[in-house]
């Protein structure tokens, strides 16, 4: 497999998105990371947490991925805490790719799909105060009447790297299996906020080819009219 990784300004005055990505004898390795806008210094905390963690990867690691991502993003959290403090923060979506098996973190709103017989189908959850709410009202802490009242907040990130303690985190404990021909996606929220998961399935259906379908993804974005947040994605197959 390879990966193909793609970014787009969109209408935003600076990119506060990163990505990269290697491979080390652990596996194809990928991080995509979207510093928060609406915080000092995103820009620079999506490019610290994007580069530790690949640091940390081509490093090596005992003991299995799960205990490693986990122990990466507590250290990265807390580095990008001490160096920028509480005003700043970024999102994480990071995947291992060995073999036939998928391992992945996410923290914040930043997606990883797998494309698998021709459906989309998105892996993580998005850590927003909709999922906090949900969460709340199933365990009875909050009522019908709290839920509708605050759901209008609904957008706003519970969780991120840089918090000073990271309060919500996906890691997949035991590995996905890959098929022949599944394709993973991993992208911040200006592409799915931008075109949906629709036409993002159309296009990845319609290009076979990782770096092709990458193009067309953020060409698709491109064409949108508005304000267009940053996108950055980074397409493996």
């Amino acid at each position: 497999m390879r990966c193909e990784i793609r970014s787009f300004i969109g209408t935003r005055s600076r990119q506060e998105d990163h990505a990269v990505s290697c491979e080390t004898g652990n596996g194809l390795f990928c991080a995509v990371c979207d510093g928060i806008g609406s915080r000092k210094d995103g820009a620079a905390s999506s490019r610290l947490a994007a580069e530790r963690f690949a640091e940390l990867f081509k490093a090596g690691f005992e003991g299995g991925f799960p205990r490693f991502i986990t122990e990466a993003a507590e250290r990265i959290d807390r580095e990008v805490y001490e160096s920028f403090g509480s005003g700043c923060g970024t999102t994480a979506v990071v995947v291992c790719v060995k073999g036939r098996e998928l391992w992945w973190l996410s923290v914040g709103d930043s997606r990883l799909y797998i494309l698998r017989g021709g459906r989309l189908k998105q892996i993580t959850t998005d850590h927003d105060y909709s999922y906090v709410l949900d969460l709340r009202l199933k365990r009875g802490i909050i009522d019908r009447e709290k839920y509708e009242a605050e759901k209008h907040k609904g957008g706003r990130l519970a969780s991120f790297i840089g918090m000073g303690g990271v309060d919500i985190a996906d890691v997949s404990m035991k590995p996905l299996t890959l098929e022949e021909n599944d394709r993973l996606l991993l992208t911040t929220d200006g592409l799915y906020k931008s075109i949906g998961d629709g036409q993002i399935a159309e296009i990845m259906n319609g290009n076979n080819d990782p770096a092709a379908a990458a193009d067309s993804l953020i060409e698709a974005v491109r064409a949108c009219v508005g304000t267009i947040d940053n996108t950055t994605l980074a397409l493996i197959g």
